[in-house]
């Protein structure tokens, strides 16, 4: 199986590279359909790295090959303290398989997606087959889900007090049936009340870990960054003059309590909340992000809004908690409450692709 020499990858860099928009921009980009099969599979990739990721770390690489695309976990960018067992980052790259099977599937490639479940980081964790389609209509499903990714941001604004449709909530439940990851959705106030305080608890945890502060601090990022990766104090609701120094508080002083009543406020005053969950296996964490993925686009779809609240889950005695009060028969993987906003969510700054490509 062939490599395709990618040492010109860099030449298709805009020049001035902005990483809070020039990678949305891929709308915009014609694609290549008289190209060589670099440009193509280059194109798609482009759309593979907007997909989610613990503190946007972008875990992920891709080599490309004559007949597909191999895609990397990249542990170098993982995060010790807050996903010791690469559960987190293993599903960032579940999402970004998915945002590459859907983009290939609507330029017009069958797909076959091979898993690698070893857990050998020198090896691919999947490889993605491509060839060009003989179907002349693409799948309506996918079209849908194909014009919100560029457009699926995470939102951390309070959410209206609007209810959710049933129909809607229906929508998303039937998305775990053909994955590896079960759905369980919440609108009951009572309940999402207790599962809010336990979010709360587990904040306030976590702030006081000086070691989960600095590493979250490094991923921090003032509103005007032209660092590629992390998350902008814009995205919290932060001004341009108190992002610059939103790193540093958070590394050197313990805000649990201030937090932890933020969070809790937001997520008791959810219309609804969602989790993922599934065995705690590679196979399912990569299947958990594809799944989510697939959420997050239709939430965008629909014109909702989602932000995450996994504190309870990256505590192991919070997590088995949060199990036992939503009766679920496996480990919670995500949670996350989903809603209107009347504040439109910031994007988070992204990598050029060639940064995300094997030479």
């Amino acid at each position: 199986m062939a490599t395709i020499e990618v040492d010109d990858i860099k030449g298709m860099q805009t020049p001035a590279f902005d990483p809070l928009r020039t990678p949305y921009e891929v709308e915009n980009m014609p694609f290549p359909r008289e190209g060589s099969l670099q440009e193509q599979f280059t194109h798609l990739v482009r759309y593979a790295i907007l997909a989610p990721s613990s503190h946007n770390t972008q875990p992920w690489m891709f080599r490309l090959f004559e007949n597909g695309v191999a895609v990397y976990a990249d542990y170098t960018r993982r995060l010790p303290v807050a996903d010791p067992d690469n559960r987190e980052l293993l599903m960032g790259v579940g999402a970004a398989i998915m945002n590459l099977r859907i983009a290939a599937i609507h330029f017009g490639f069958d797909v076959r997606v091979d898993y690698n479940f070893s857990g050998d980081s020198e090896l691919p964790i999947a490889f993605v087959s491509l060839s060009p389609s003989l179907h002349s209509h693409g799948d309506e499903k996918i079209e849908k889900l194909f014009g919100a990714i560029s457009r699926r941001h995470t939102n951390r604004h309070p959410f209206l007090a609007a209810r959710v449709a049933d129909v809607m909530m229906e929508r998303y439940r039937e998305a775990g049936e053909e994955s590896e990851a079960s759905i369980f959705i919440s609108t009951d106030p009572k309940r999402n009340a207790a599962v809010a305080e336990l979010v709360a608890y587990a904040g306030r945890l976590q702030q006081a870990d000086p070691e989960f502060r600095k590493e979250l601090g490094e991923w921090l990022r003032p509103n005007k960054t032209q660092k590629p990766d992390g998350m902008t104090g814009a995205s919290f609701g932060i001004g341009d003059i108190p992002s610059a120094v939103v790193p540093w508080a958070v590394k050197s002083l313990d805000m649990g309590g201030m937090r932890a009543k933020h969070d809790e406020r937001l997520c008791r005053e959810a219309p609804a909340l969602l989790v993922l969950y599934s065995e705690d296996s590679i196979p399912a964490w990569l299947g958990v992000g594809e799944t989510l993925e697939g959420i997050l686009l239709g939430l965008t779809r629909d014109g909702l809004q989602f932000s995450f609240f996994n504190m309870p889950i990256e505590i192991p005695e919070a997590r088995l908690q949060l199990k036992e009060m939503l009766g679920l028969g496996m480990w919670p993987q995500l949670l996350l409450r989903i809603g209107y906003s009347m504040e439109q969510p910031v994007p988070s700054p992204r990598r050029p692709v060639e940064d995300c490509i094997i030479r």
